[in-house]
């Protein structure tokens, strides 16, 4: 009985390091704040308070959902920024910590798809440039 070599595959990523890696740690850091944000919202720890670095953030926000051309991109930083925008109107307008608070459970769920909608982003772009091979030539050894 012959048995043939095993081939092994290996992975090419057709795209460079930089935005490889950059992804890479967008992923986790999107998956970490997902799960923080559930893990909060399960715990009735939702963050109701409101300051300048939120006024930034919806600027930022705006302009990453005006940025990008795909479309779940742009729901998804619309999402976040619309959530910071209404926190902040509703701060700024002194309604009651109830109404408060309410918004502030809608924006983690708001906040929630949207991280989410950007961590299938990132997968369907890993999804696009990394490729299994098998070797061209499995009879010759790796050196």
């Amino acid at each position: 009985m012959s048995q043939e070599p095993t081939q092994r595959t290996g992975i090419v990523i057709d795209s460079n390091w930089i935005n490889t890696i950059g992804l890479a740690l967008l992923f986790a850091f999107t998956a970490f704040l997902l799960v923080s944000n559930v893990r909060d919202l399960l715990f009735n720890r939702v963050d109701q308070s409101v300051s300048l670095v939120h006024l930034v953030g919806v600027v930022y926000y705006f302009l990453f959902a005006y940025s990008f051309p795909s479309k779940p991109l742009k729901v998804a930083f619309s999402l976040l920024g619309t959530d910071l925008l209404i926190r902040l109107a509703l701060a700024y307008l002194h309604v009651s910590t109830t109404a408060q608070h309410s918004a502030a459970i809608a924006g983690s769920v708001a906040r929630q798809i949207a991280l989410m909608i950007i961590l299938f982003a990132i997968a369907r772009w890993f999804k696009s440039v990394v490729r299994w091979t098998r070797p061209t030539n499995p009879g010759v050894a790796d050196s």
